[in-house]
């Protein structure tokens, strides 16, 4: 079962601006649980979104986790469903992920890559941020990432945000005219580089599920879950294997800010006595 990442009866690019978009599917973890919460993007050139969708559902097939079950309903893989029986399936989906780009050959201008924002909720939780609204707290974060993030690194491009679906604080139409305002404001000089925010059902896209995957993974060893005693043997050897493939150091501990080819990640709010920086532009 795959998913269509421009749907007919909704706005597609025009056709010189067409090379610049990308597809950027997000997703978060737990809001209120623990303490760091992490959002996740994955951003994939717009012209190949299709492909890695197919690519994905390939890497599952004759898997005991294949897209579909045998009634044709959507089989949805998520961080708390990895399991010893599963979690090669995972590192195959990773993986198909990972190497994207490379197998592709795609140029610089068609990044594959996760960046991420984690919000060290023992410092200043999404209530304090939002005003006591966590909600609003939730969106603050959601809109640094698009923002500052994504549109700092790919100061090209032009987006169609694709959140898991969850409950709003606003209509989707006037979060996007925020953000579009926000960036204008810092002198974005881009005609609305945020062109579409639309919930995407996780059932029906592959890479929301990736992208759960991946951020549960890094979170299980930031929130101290690897370390605890009764910790899931097959995510602690999934968290290895991710750390290993993504090159993830003593993440938090260097700078606010962790960065490589394919894995970013910022912490949220600024740790004392740190310098502030952000992900260097990529075009």
């Amino acid at each position: 079962m795959s998913w269509s990442p421009i749907p007919d009866d909704d706005w597609a690019p025009l056709e010189h601006e067409r090379d610049k978009f990308f597809s950027v599917y997000i997703d978060e973890t737990s809001q209120t649980k623990h303490r760091y919460l992490m959002i996740g993007g994955l951003v994939v050139p717009l012209s190949h979104a299709a492909q890695l969708e197919a690519d994905i559902i390939e890497a599952r097939r004759d898997t005991v986790v294949p897209a579909t079950r045998p009634d044709g309903t959507p089989r949805v893989m998520k961080w708390e469903k990895l399991n010893e029986y599963n979690s090669h399936v995972y590192k195959t989906v990773v993986d198909t992920v990972f190497n994207f780009r490379r197998v592709y050959k795609l140029p610089l201008n068609k990044d594959v890559a996760v960046h991420c924002v984690g919000v060290d909720t023992s410092v200043r939780s999404p209530r304090e941020t939002g005003a006591g609204d966590i909600g609003v707290g939730f969106d603050k974060e959601f809109h640094f990432l698009c923002t500052v993030i994504l549109a700092r690194r790919y100061q090209q491009a032009l987006f169609l945000l694709y959140p898991d679906r969850r409950h709003p604080t606003m209509k989707l139409y006037k979060a996007r005219e925020i953000m579009n305002l926000g960036v204008a404001k810092y002198g974005d000089k881009r005609e609305f580089p945020f062109r579409r925010l639309a919930f995407a059902d996780p059932e029906r896209c592959q890479a929301l599920q990736v992208v759960d995957i991946i951020i549960g993974g890094v979170a299980y060893k930031l929130n101290g879950h690897y370390k605890k005693p009764e910790a899931n043997l097959a995510k602690r050897e999934f968290c290895d294997y991710l750390h290993e493939l993504f090159k993830i150091k003593e993440l938090f501990y260097q700078s606010q800010l962790y960065r490589n080819d394919f894995f970013t990640f910022i912490l949220r709010p600024k740790p004392p006595y740190r310098k502030r920086e952000f992900p260097p532009k990529r075009g």
